[in-house]
């Protein structure tokens, strides 16, 4: 039914007109709606058994999410940090491999400067140390 006054007036005319078959439509109604509604209300301790099994989950869930929005925030005060510090190892890596290069290239002219000095080298000769 609506809100409007015309559809109030024609079901109470119908009802005063027909009311045999008012009173056999709200029994038949009745009699659809009442198997539904025991069974609902029969299903009451099991959703509430449900719920009890549920509210656990529920509070471990919360838990989780709480441990995971400290980390999160953690890593989000702590990254730029890191970031920090990553760039400082990078330019230690970066001196450190210019150092190793030029330690290579010095062995490298000393054993030749130590070549010229002592002469070739061959198998039978007295070696000084």
């Amino acid at each position: 039914m609506t809100d409007l006054p015309e559809d109030d007036e024609l079901f109470l005319i119908t009802m005063l007109r027909n009311p045999i078959r008012t009173v056999d439509a709200a029994l038949r109604t009745g009699a659809a709606v009442l198997p539904a509604a025991l069974d609902a209300l029969r299903a009451i301790p099991r959703i509430a058994a449900a719920m009890e099994k549920l509210a656990p989950a529920l509070q471990a869930a919360q838990s989780s999410l709480d441990r995971i929005d400290r980390v999160g925030t953690f890593a989000a005060q702590e990254l730029p940090e890191t970031q920090h510090q990553l760039e400082e190892l990078r330019k230690q890596l970066f001196a450190a491999t210019g150092v190793n290069r030029a330690l290579n290239e010095s062995i490298r002219l000393l054993t030749r400067g130590l070549g010229v000095v002592r002469g070739p080298i061959s198998p039978g000769s007295p070696r000084t140390g």
